[in-house]
């Protein structure tokens, strides 16, 4: 009785209106209760224990229940993900548990928090990967344990133990942000690129997407490039170091928006002015489109959230719900070139296009969404 109860439960989760929904569920609880009691089985009230440094998430229930592991708490862009992820949650009535190391680079709190997940006999798991290779081996116990696995953003090295993956295309997006310096600088000149964190994925296929529009053009040359494990303080110091040793280069790529407010900040202290440097971002967070607005960021390439965040919580749930769903290729969206001035053949969103889409409250809030 106990397994009828549950999947009328779910059937109501997903087709009842909201209304209908709270009064039946209640009812049915009672009854799922009535039923584990006949059995000789001990009652007991689930509670949401502490999984990470961050979590959110409504009472446990009888439903589906997924687990959300993002990368840092230091990055408003993971911020705004996890809040899209847990609006879709919320809609779909998903019990979601948001898990966000601290820092980005801490793999090992990372594993901590999905060791939680399988711990707390999770039906999935959400999750960007810390280290490309570093998270297989804990991803691998959860499978065994029969917790589905959607991978987003950052890629897991091994797709073998993965039930999808969804993302940003980071390579075509990088290749945006190279071509655009390319082009503005007329085809010539001195470039340099700050890159992210090689042992994820994204570090990888940013500095790739950008090396690969450099290359297009003969005459642009790549004289730095140096990492700054997508820190905006780290890469302050990479910008200064690379404006000392190279004092010919006209433009940097920083692939990250973090990074980019390092490089803007150590741009300006170097006594730089918006017509000595082409600087561009990547990702789209509200700094970006602060410091576009002011001029200080000539564009930056636009990571979707709002996709990602969506996204990943549907896969989970479709494939907790239809065990005969699979997956074979990578979900991947669109990385736009946000640009402060339209540039024909170039440009995806103007600077105010990209800012209604995405902090509509821009001024209003904190988050400007």
């Amino acid at each position: 009785m106990q397994k009828h109860v549950r999947h009328l439960m779910l059937y109501m989760l997903f087709f009842c209106p909201k209304s209908l929904r709270t009064i039946l569920l209640t009812d049915m609880a009672a009854l799922s209760l009535a039923a584990c009691t006949s059995n000789g089985l001990e009652a007991v009230s689930a509670t949401n224990d502490s999984a990470g440094e961050a979590e959110a998430g409504t009472e446990k229930k009888e439903g589906i229940s997924v687990y959300w592991v993002g990368k840092t708490l230091n990055n408003p862009w993971w911020i705004s993900v996890s809040d899209f992820a847990q609006q879709t949650a919320d809609n779909l009535g998903v019990d979601l548990t948001i898990a966000i190391p601290q820092e980005e680079v801490d793999l090992e709190k990372q594993v901590s928090m999905i060791e939680a997940a399988i711990e707390k006999k999770a039906d999935a798991i959400v999750v960007s990967a810390a280290s490309s290779d570093g998270v297989i081996p804990v991803i691998k116990k959860a499978r065994e344990a029969g917790i589905k696995i959607v991978n987003f953003d950052t890629r897991i090295s091994d797709t073998s133990v993965i039930d999808a993956f969804v993302g940003g295309d980071d390579v075509a997006g990088a290749y945006k942000a190279g071509k655009y310096i390319c082009e503005q600088l007329g085809g010539e000149g001195e470039v340099a690129i700050i890159t992210g964190l090689m042992e994820q994925s994204t570090g990888v296929d940013r500095h790739a997407g950008f090396m690969q529009a450099c290359a297009e053009y003969p005459e642009i040359k790549v004289v730095a490039e140096q990492g700054a494990e997508w820190s905006s303080d780290k890469a302050a110091d990479v910008t200064t170091n690379i404006l000392t040793a190279n004092p010919n280069v006209k433009a940097i790529f920083a692939c990250n928006d973090q990074m980019a407010v390092g490089m803007v900040n150590a741009a300006k202290a170097a006594g730089k002015k918006a017509d000595d440097l082409i600087l561009v971002g990547y990702d789209g967070i509200l700094d970006a489109v602060n410091m576009t607005m002011d001029g200080d960021l000539d564009a930056f390439v636009s990571l979707p959230n709002l996709d990602e965040g969506a996204m990943g919580v549907k896969l989970a749930t479709a494939l907790v719900m239809n065990s005969d769903y699979h997956y074979d290729r990578e979900i991947l969206y669109d990385c736009t070139l946000v640009t402060g001035q339209f540039v024909d053949g170039l440009t995806d969103q103007t600077i105010y296009e990209y800012a209604a889409e995405r902090f509509p409250l821009r001024g209003l809030t904190e988050k400007g969404y």
